[in-house]
This record gives structure tokens, C-alpha cells and sequence, in this order.
């Protein structure tokens, strides 16, 4: 997901839950977009970074054993941690992904509703102080969001 602000373009690394009420479960950022591709970020480094000196806090270090999530051909590198839509799978199952990453993107467009992504963010001297301002508002709205998912309208449909 990305965000504009003051020509400073964000992005924020989201996951939306399977379980009742599907919710959004993980919220890490903003990161400068265009300086780490969507990979590098879940790995919390690149492929040359050694693991035990990659970010702990990344996705990846935070996903339980065993558990995966719906991802888009940006995560190929991950098949032990990511499920991509690959063109040998049964159509069932793509179907079953394509559902996964819609809602993902239903909360996107929630997210986006309050204006906080997508517009130009004008709080804040400096890029450092606009990070961190636009970062607590992201958290708040998503908090909101999270709110409205567990008082009776959920991301989907179960």
C-alpha cells in the first residue's frame, strides 16, 4: 500500500487475518517507497544481508511456525512462508487466492476512505517528523478500522 506525502511516497506492510471477523492483523511502516521492494521489506533485508543481521521485527521473524499468507508474484522468493497465484495450480485454488488478496485490498480501500493514503499529507516539518506524524496517523485510522471490524462489519463475508 502506498501513500503520498509532501513528494514523499510511503508504503506500509499490512495483513488481513482468515479468522472471524477478518481482521487486519499486522501493520508495520512506513517505509520510503521505491528504496525496498516489497520482499526486502517481509525479509526485513535484501538477499545479500545475512539473516541473523536482518530486521527481527520483520514478517518474516514474526510469523508463526507453519503459518503462511496470500501474497502476490512479488513474493515468489518465499513459497515456505508465501502462497503465490502460480499458473499450474488448480483454477479452484486460484479462485481461493484471488479471494485471500481481495481482502486485502478491501482494507486498503478502508484505509483510504479517511484520506490519510493516498492524499498528500501536510503535517510536520521535515521529512523525519512527516514519517513519524503520518505513521501515528495510519495506526490511528487503523485502529478505527479494526473497531468497525469487530462491531458488525467485517472485511468479509465468512
Amino acid at each position: 500500500m502506498r501513500s503520498c506525502s509532501s513528494n514523499v511516497l510511503k508504503k506500509y506492510e499490512t495483513c488481513v487475518g482468515t479468522d472471524e471477523p477478518g481482521k487486519q492483523v499486522w501493520l508495520r511502516g512506513p517505509f520510503l517507497a521505491g528504496k525496498s521492494s516489497d520482499i526486502t521489506i517481509f525479509r526485513g533485508g535484501d538477499d545479500d544481508t545475512a539473516i541473523a543481521d536482518r530486521d527481527q521485527d520483520a514478517l518474516y521473524f514474526q510469523m508463526p511456525e507453519g503459518k503462511h499468507f496470500a501474497g502476490d508474484t512479488s513474493y515468489v522468493g518465499e513459497p515456505e512462508r508465501v502462497i503465490v497465484t502460480m499458473p499450474e495450480m488448480d483454477k479452484r485454488d486460484i479462485k481461493w487466492l484471488g479471494r485471500l488478496k481481495a481482502r486485502g485490498e478491501t482494507l486498503h480501500s478502508r484505509l483510504k476512505n479517511f484520506r490519510v493514503l493516498g492524499t498528500r499529507f501536510r503535517h510536520g516539518n521535515g521529512t523525519k517528523d512527516k514519517l513519524k506524524l503520518h505513521q501515528m496517523a495510519t495506526e490511528s485510522v487503523c485502529l478505527i478500522v479494526l473497531y468497525d471490524c469487530e462491531n458488525g462489519r467485517p472485511l468479509f463475508e465468512q
